[in-house]
């Protein structure tokens, strides 16, 4: 799979997309909370938290009101996405974070890493900055999740684009469950992963739309035949719908304590 920085970082120019992604989630049952999970892995009395490619800062907010004494830094790539983060802030690339080494009790990289070019790099880069014995925690996919949306990914992009149109799930297969495991045990002595599955289960189109829509520029597609996929996809969650009062996939949540 190619990695395009340049979409990537116009699609987190600020945090219209991401939060759009996060919302669908409102239909996943169980629900859960990522952040209480990360909350209850997290060492007990960190004094140096990073939390690379923070995002909005749904983990900073967390474990700042977790643990107060500590200095919780909110890192992302993207300057736009860190506009809602109270400061200590930094605009830093996940493959060269400007600490010291052994100079971090936490790291997190949450939802992140399949959007970092060498991820083996980024790995290493929380390797060295953790103290000896520190703690990082890492979430991605489930390397089976979303299968029906990817499906019906599929069917609209080769309606719209023929045989040659492009992966959907590009992002998904970069890093998740089944290759992760690798990355993280060629730096760390113990990886533990805990896992919670679930189905998310949509009542009418509309917020479906919004998730796909919002993943318009990760793809080279200009926007006329986006536009067209969009269509094709409206036309068959219709019928869809028409028989069924949700459309459903599954989608799982798996972090990895690495140390």
């Amino acid at each position: 799979m190619t990695f395009d920085v340049e979409r990537t970082m116009s699609n987190y120019r600020d945090t219209r997309n991401l939060k759009t992604r996060i919302s669908i989630y409102d239909y996943r049952t169980p629900r859960i909370d990522p952040t209480d999970l990360a909350a209850e892995l997290m060492p007990a009395d960190p004094h140096l938290v990073l939390d690379v490619g923070c995002g909005s800062g749904r983990y900073v907010q967390r474990l700042r009101r977790d643990h107060p004494e500590a200095v919780v830094v909110g890192i992302d790539a993207a300057p736009g996405m860190l506009a809602e983060v109270e400061p200590p802030i930094m605009v830093a690339d996940a493959q060269a974070i400007p600490y010291p080494d052994a100079s971090a009790d936490a790291v997190l990289a949450m939802h992140m890493l399949y959007h970092v070019p060498d991820i083996a790099k980024a790995v290493a880069e929380f390797r060295r900055v953790l103290k000896p014995g520190g703690t990082l925690l890492v979430s991605t996919n489930v390397d089976t999740d979303k299968g029906a949306y990817f499906a019906l990914m599929k069917r609209a992009f080769t309606k719209v684009l023929g045989p040659d149109a492009p992966p959907v799930d590009s992002v998904n297969v970069l890093f998740n469950s089944a290759n992760a495991p690798g990355y993280l045990e060629a730096e760390f002595d113990s990886v533990e992963s805990f896992e919670d599955h679930g189905t998310v289960a949509v009542p009418e189109p509309g917020p479906l739309l919004a998730f796909i829509d919002s993943t318009r520029s990760f793809f080279d597609i200009d926007d006329t035949a986006f536009d067209a996929i969009m269509a094709a996809i409206g036309e068959e969650l219709d019928t869809h719908f028409a028989m069924h009062d949700h459309f459903e996939y599954n989608k799982g949540l798996i972090i990895y304590r690495c140390r």
